[in-house]
């Protein structure tokens, strides 16, 4: 009898067990074959640098930002327990709906004019209510010019006829969702806007425009105003002037009725956004730093170049570096109040100085070392609400620095222009951080 040997059960794993201790020693081989040939000064070694003390931080009042052609109008005022008393207006010019509209036989002008504003929404503030103030601007309003929200620049709105809004119905607050001011026949207005409604030449040198405010009183709130309309259609806000006529029916009756004309923004319309603060308190506080939107107060960082001198090296013992990221990190003052980061701001923006005026503020432009590249970039500064921190990739700017450049960053809430919220950072126990990611490139 032929007999045969017994299968081994355990060959099979066993051989597929040493083939993967095999192929997993290959796989983990030695990585630093060839390091050997290379020389220590020539191979790459990223290294992270703590430059925290390379940053000079402060509060700054800010002057002369651009407030030219928003699409939102800022109107009101509010008290801030830490940021003071703020107050937005705007000055606007306005259009005929349309230059083709024939009037009936019979209107010989307006009747009535009302300035119709619509509230998209409300930034902070209390129920306070506020007296709408109108004035007819006497300077004419350029698309070629460059306003700004200040009232030290805002020489357009020097030159202003009375308060043309009449009566007591113009009331707004917070809760206010539209308003309507009925305007004054001052100096023969509703005749200027009857008598020209057909040329838009002829009519803006009759009516320049208006600027529109609150009375300086205490407490309010800020409202965002939506001005522009794309089409000739009724807008939301719009100057709405009312005239009679009368005609006849088919029975021989004479009828009385009532329609109205619209003076409108459009996307090419010149206007722009005025601001006051009462902050410069804030200056000197030097434990918290201060952001402000409606372009009140920045967070300024400088790196100091002394100090990037000190660790490129100068002259002959000058080391060149390759910076692949460096990061602005800045902590929440109100980190143990949680619902205080519902009014945070959920991004920061970052601009660089242009000039500094006479007044000691800073006037700023955006800034075009941004992150990718582009103008609009805000720097990748998102608010973290699990760390309560912003971080910033200040990278491109950090390398402006090394090449000499000098110019402070300045921090606001994304969008300051035209909104009311506020950014506090610690400046005590959890101050700004700047973390340097590098390779030294040796020769």
């Amino acid at each position: 009898m032929t007999k045969f040997p017994k299968k081994n059960k355990l060959a099979a794993p066993a051989l597929a067990l040493l083939l993967a201790t095999l192929a997993q020693a290959c796989i983990e081989m030695d990585k630093t074959v060839g390091e050997n040939f290379i020389p220590p000064n020539q191979q790459l070694q990223i290294q992270t640098l703590d430059a925290t003390s390379f940053l000079e931080v402060k509060t700054v009042e800010l002057d002369s930002i651009s407030t030219s052609e928003f699409g939102t109008a800022m109107l009101g005022r509010m008290n801030d327990s830490r940021f003071g008393k703020t107050s937005a207006g705007f000055a606007v010019q306005l259009l005929p709906a349309t230059t083709s509209y024939t009037f009936e036989e019979g209107v010989t002008g307006f009747d009535s004019v009302v300035f119709i504003l619509g509230f998209s929404s409300t930034y902070r503030g209390d129920e306070t209510p506020m007296n709408v103030e109108v004035y007819e601007l006497n300077t004419d309003l350029s698309t070629d010019t460059a306003y700004y929200g200040t009232p030290s620049v805002a020489e357009s709105i020097s030159n202003m006829a009375d308060n043309l809004a009449a009566g007591s119905n113009n009331s707004i607050s917070a809760a206010s969702t539209t308003a309507r001011v009925k305007l004054a026949d001052s100096d023969g207005l509703f005749g200027r806007l009857f008598g020209h409604t057909s040329d838009v030449d002829s009519f803006l040198t009759h009516f320049k425009g208006m600027y529109v405010k609150v009375d300086d009183g205490d407490g309010g709130s800020i409202k965002s105003v939506s001005m522009v309309n794309t089409t000739s259609e009724y807008a939301s806000s719009a100057l709405a002037a009312f005239y009679h006529y009368t005609y006849e029916d088919s029975d021989g009756a004479t009828k009385d009725s009532v329609k109205s004309f619209t003076f409108h923004v459009f996307t090419t319309t010149p206007r722009f956004n005025v601001f006051w603060h009462d902050n410069s308190h804030l200056v000197s506080n030097t434990s918290t730093l201060y952001m402000q939107g409606l372009m009140g107060v920045a967070t300024e960082v400088t790196i100091n170049t002394d100090s990037v001198e000190a660790w490129t090296g100068v002259g002959d013992k000058k080391r060149r570096y390759a910076i692949s990221r460096a990061e602005l990190v800045l902590h929440v003052s109100d980190e143990s109040d949680y619902a205080a980061l519902d009014k945070y701001s959920t991004q920061l923006q970052c601009i660089v100085e242009s000039s500094s005026r006479t007044n000691g503020k800073y006037a700023a432009i955006r800034d075009m070392y941004a992150s990718d590249g582009t103008l609009n970039s805000s720097f990748d500064g998102a608010l973290n609400r699990s760390m309560m921190q912003y971080s910033l990739n200040i990278t491109h700017y950090f390398n402006s620095v090394q090449k000499g450049a000098a110019s402070p960053l300045l921090m606001v809430p994304y969008a300051y222009t035209s909104d009311a919220r506020s950014v506090l950072i610690n400046n005590t126990d959890k101050k700004p951080e700047l973390k340097v990611t590098y390779v030294e490139i040796k020769e």
